[in-house]
């Protein structure tokens, strides 16, 4: 006979009956809806499943789109590993394009990437797969964690700050409107700038050049894209005015010159036609005439004032600008009538026949200026040089650091003077525009320029030279540079001015030099007379006056004085 069950297992019991009846009210509500929701979707009438279908079929078509891309033949682009952010950030740009195109999984896309990887890149990129395993870190197995990588080692610290300061500093300068403004929206999106229109159109407006500025400020503008194409408008205004300038200024100088000639060709026509029977004499006094004839407005030969091509003189005054004056007709009388003075002064100052400048470079070597620590200094490239130097003054002047040559030798130059033994070395980092370069050179004395360089540099530049512009370009940082050689009278100007400066020192130094012979002289004369008084102050023996002057009657005595005293000694 089995025990009643405790107060405890009868309350559980009860409590598990009632949650398998609830349990299974709740089955039955479900169940219900559930078959109510059916009825309804069978009674919804025919149209319902026609909309249902095309929903199926847009759907169809889209993944029907999406299996067409990835049909397309997309070429993954390399990476060699330069140490350049742009090239590393063009890169991972156009694989985001790619990975949108196709739909891979995250492992998939770091094969991807890395299979293209070249040179520097491909090595790199192993030798850090080999260390992870050897240390036994997780693998690279997405492509937010390889980009996360590859940003640590390819796009330095500074790179952000670096682009907050070139957009801080944008200018257009040479470039056209166009170029200033794709540079300064790339260089924003790179420096993850944002702000809003009337900031940036102010930063626009403030690094155009003020030509183009001032005008463009005068309009309408609302948008950015709108001050856009205005400045771009106004640019090409500009240019087309300044193109029609240079071919006026062309067309009358040519049409000058060809007048200047058919009027000298039909005076001497005329001259032949009338002196037919006259002498060889009187046809060369004829011609002589004509070239003296001498225009008063331009000093040129062969015409008058009234003929002179000239129509349009340019007065330049100190505080009032230019003033353009239109000159009229003048008779050939008028030259007696105008008194000569400052205005005939002025006037052969502002001829139009202007003597032009030689900017030939067949008989120049190259001549530049570069900056060294901030200074201007002489630049010569001189092939013919064996080594690259650096001027004595140049180091002195700028307190650079020499080392020892690891390869003494002597030098001499052109005459029989005495040899210079070269056994120091200068690294110097000098710039010219936005190329900056250090160059390892021998430090001479030299006067021509501050720095030369010679063969060493162009070997390791792969330097072209052309000789009839005297130019030089090579490739420096995947970027084409281009030297442009002083023209003469620049070369001859900065050679003026460092010979003014070396004969100004040379001239210190003599100076200093004769102060110093004269210090010298002074203190030997001071040295002189104290050893005079010592000698003085030491002599204990009295001069044969004193002796004389004595009271002492026997010559057996001899007198000394001894600071104002006299010592009588007698001897027998």
């Amino acid at each position: 006979m089995s025990s009643p069950p405790s107060p405890r297992t009868a309350a559980l019991t009860v409590q598990i009956a009632a949650m398998r009846d609830n349990f299974e009210r709740l089955l039955r509500e479900q169940g219900e809806q559930l078959q109510q929701r059916i009825d309804e979707l069978e009674r919804r009438p025919q149209n319902s499943n026609d909309g249902s279908g095309d929903e199926e079929e847009r759907r169809r078509r889209r993944r029907q789109r999406g299996d067409n891309l990835r049909g397309i033949k997309i070429k993954v682009p390399t990476f060699v590993g330069k140490s350049d952010p742009e090239a590393y950030l063009e890169w991972e740009t156009k694989l985001e394009q790619i990975f949108n195109c196709h739909n891979y999984s995250n492992l998939e896309k770091v094969q991807v990437a890395s299979i293209e990887f070249k040179e520097y890149a491909l090595v790199w990129w192993d030798q850090l797969i080999k260390d992870r395993r050897r240390y036994a870190e997780r693998p690279i197995d997405t492509w937010e964690e390889m980009k996360r990588i590859m940003r640590r080692r390819f796009v330095p610290s500074y790179y952000h700050r670096e682009l907050h300061n070139k957009l801080r500093r944008l200018t257009q300068g040479s470039k056209s409107v166009e170029e200033y403004f794709k540079e300064m929206e790339v260089l924003k999106i790179r420096a993850n700038v944002e702000e809003d229109d009337e900031a940036t159109m102010a930063r626009f407006l403030h690094g155009l050049n003020h030509d183009i500025s001032d005008i463009v400020e005068l309009h309408h503008y609302v948008e950015m894209d709108e001050l856009v194409h205005q400045a771009i408008k106004v640019e090409q205004q500009l240019k087309r005015k300044s193109q029609a300038r240079r071919n006026s200024t062309t067309f009358n100088s040519q049409s000058w010159k060809d007048k200047t000639k058919k009027e000298g060709a039909s005076s001497s026509k005329e001259a032949t036609v009338e002196n037919k029977g006259k002498t060889i004499t009187s046809s060369s006094s004829s011609v002589s005439t004509n070239k003296s004839v001498k225009c008063f407005k331009c000093q040129g030969q062969g015409h008058i004032a009234s003929q002179c091509p000239t129509k349009r003189t340019m007065l330049m005054e100190e505080n009032e600008g230019i003033v353009e004056e239109e000159d009229g007709d003048y008779d050939e009388e008028f030259e007696e009538e105008i008194p000569s003075g400052d205005l005939l002064m002025v006037r052969r100052m502002l001829g139009s026949q202007i003597k032009e400048e030689d900017t030939g470079q067949r008989e120049n070597l190259f001549h530049t200026r570069c900056f060294v620590q901030g200074k201007v200094c002489s630049l010569i490239i001189d092939g013919g040089s064996c080594t690259n130097v650096a001027s004595t003054r140049l180091v002195s002047k700028l307190k650079l650091e020499t080392k020892p040559h690891p390869k003494p030798y002597k030098l001499q130059w052109l005459n029989e003077s005495v040899e210079m033994l070269v056994n120091k070395q200068v690294e110097i980092c000098f710039k010219i525009g936005k190329y900056e370069d250090v160059v390892l050179c021998d430090v001479v004395p030299m006067e021509a320029s501050h720095l030369l360089l010679g063969r060493p540099w162009q070997f390791d530049r792969k330097a072209n030279h052309d000789g009839y512009s005297n130019k030089y370009s090579f490739m420096y940082h995947d970027q084409k540079i281009n030297l442009v050689p002083l023209n003469p009278s620049e070369v001859r100007e900065d050679q003026r001015k460092m010979r003014e400066k070396y004969d100004q020192e040379r001239k210190e130094k003599e100076k200093e030099k004769e102060k110093e012979k004269e210090k010298e002289k002074v203190k030997e004369k001071n040295e002189k007379k104290k050893n005079d008084k010592r000698e003085k102050k030491q002599s204990l023996i009295a001069k044969k006056k004193r002796c004389e002057r004595s009271n002492c009657v026997t010559p057996a005595f001899v007198l000394a004085l001894l600071q104002g005293g006299a010592f009588a000694n007698h001897y027998f």
